[in-house]
């Protein structure tokens, strides 16, 4: 199983992704005493951290991350349903083009936008990056897209410039009570991971799945958040350079 290192994670990566692993967890192994059990002081351990956050952070944040992210997720719909409606065009050069941009947005997820703010950031960069190879440049300017691209394009920068705020936020304003709550979600939490990965050696049949759908969720979490933090880096080297 791959590792997954929490540290680097903000409290808000952290709230997500650990309630993303408990669910499907109790949904795969919900007849396991041993995970039951871990999950419940997981489950405790994510609503203290919850509470936590909570008293550090603004409603009015709160607020502007949520209408960054309907801006965003507007941009996704807009762009999809665009592509879409050229895959019953009667000029076969902008079907054609229609068809594999809409290809693009079936193999990312077509509703990503019902997803948690982490996982979106997520795919909607992997999509971006997808719309950004050759094929799919010459797609878009065949059924004349570039408007819709740049506008989820700088719909997630805004988004992404946000939410680092937010984290920075939370993090100059840590409680106790957050401190504590992230030592006793990783104390369990790791020792789920351990007892899934270990079990799955023994009973591929009944294990395998459950690890890779694990495996899947913290390769996402651990891309963000390093993201996040070269991103971070950058800027100050930006700074630095810039007073010197």
């Amino acid at each position: 199983m791959k590792n997954l290192p929490v540290s680097i994670l903000s409290s808000t990566e952290l709230f997500t992704t650990t309630k993303r692993i408990v669910g499907v967890s109790k949904d795969a192994l919900g007849d396991n005493p041993y995970v039951v059990k871990l999950c419940i002081f997981i489950e405790q351990g994510n609503s203290d951290l919850s509470k936590a956050l909570g008293k550090t952070l603004t409603s009015d944040f709160t607020m502007l991350l949520y209408n960054m992210d309907a801006a965003r997720d507007e941009a996704f719909i807009g762009f999809r349903d665009y592509a879409g409606a050229f895959t019953h065009s009667n000029k076969t050069e902008k079907k054609i083009a229609g068809r594999l941009l809409a290809a693009i947005f079936e193999n990312i997820g077509n509703t990503i936008y019902t997803l948690g703010y982490s996982v979106v950031t997520a795919k909607i960069k992997s999509l971006i990056q997808n719309l950004s190879k050759p094929e799919a440049q010459m797609a878009i300017e065949t059924i004349g897209a570039a408007e819709w691209l740049e506008q989820l394009t700088t719909s997630q920068e805004a988004f992404e410039a946000t939410y680092v705020g937010k984290v920075d936020t939370k993090q100059t304003t840590i409680s106790p009570l957050i401190k504590d709550s992230r030592a006793v979600i990783t104390k369990y939490l790791n020792a789920l991971l351990n007892y899934i990965a270990t079990n799955s050696d023994f009973d591929s049949e009944k294990y395998d799945q459950i690890r890779e759908t694990i495996d899947e969720i913290i390769s996402e979490a651990v891309s963000i958040a390093r993201a996040r933090v070269t991103h971070k880096e950058n800027v100050e080297k930006e700074k630095n350079k810039a007073s010197t």
